[in-house]
């Protein structure tokens, strides 16, 4: 989020520059990238950061083909991918949308729309 805020606002660009260098060097070993560090990689967190990287003019061949392997990879049958929810569980009920993942539809919504993004980056 702070890349997209620098490119969104108009940063520097020393600024833009750091963010994204710092962004691009905790792609992991199984190409994607976690919400937190203590979590594993999504595909919130890839489509966002390939989209991120794209925006500021640093998106690599090499992350951009890592990222949309992953996404790829971890893609389901139905087209979605799960994004498991991190929001403390205050509400015994939730509202069904008709997204597949119970529970987890709203962020695992979200995740499939920034995994399209991400890999709509790799089309040729």
């Amino acid at each position: 989020m702070r890349l997209l805020g620098l490119g969104w606002a108009g940063g520097n660009a020393a600024a833009v520059r750091e963010a994204a260098g710092q962004l691009a060097s905790t792609q992991r070993p199984d190409g994607g990238w976690g919400q937190l560090d203590s979590l594993s990689s999504d595909a919130y967190a890839t489509g966002q950061a390939l989209y991120a990287l794209h925006l500021a003019g640093r998106l690599s061949k090499e992350t951009l083909e890592k990222g949309a392997r992953f996404l790829l990879d971890t893609q389901l049958a139905d087209g979605t991918w799960h994004v498991r929810s991190r929001a403390y569980p205050i509400q015994t009920k939730y509202f069904e949308t008709g997204f597949p993942h119970g529970r987890d539809q709203w962020i695992s919504a979200a995740g499939t729309s920034w995994a399209v993004i991400g890999l709509s980056l790799a089309v040729r």
